[in-house]
């Protein structure tokens, strides 16, 4: 249904898409749920950014977060702001 775009009752068309996050305790080698957001965090604003899937890897988990987003992206770095 993503692929669908819906009609406005005024005849504009609006399209939509969606992103997800996923970790895998195995693959990242912690159970902590901390740890398992921040790596499935850090994998979909990889996907986001590239266009493709991206499944949480080890290294996802180690990179640092403000507020669950990642550090440095832009409308991040102020606490209560969106990006």
């Amino acid at each position: 249904m993503l692929h669908t775009p819906v009609t406005l009752d005024d005849g504009r068309t609006v399209d939509f898409a969606a992103s997800v996050g996923a970790a895998t305790p195995d693959v990242i080698s912690s159970r902590d749920l901390t740890a398992l957001q921040r790596a499935a965090d850090a994998a979909l604003y990889d996907g986001k950014h590239s266009g493709r899937a991206h499944l949480a890897t080890a290294a996802h988990a180690t990179r640092p977060s403000i507020n669950g987003r990642r550090a440095g992206r832009p409308g991040t770095a102020v606490w209560g702001r969106a990006a």
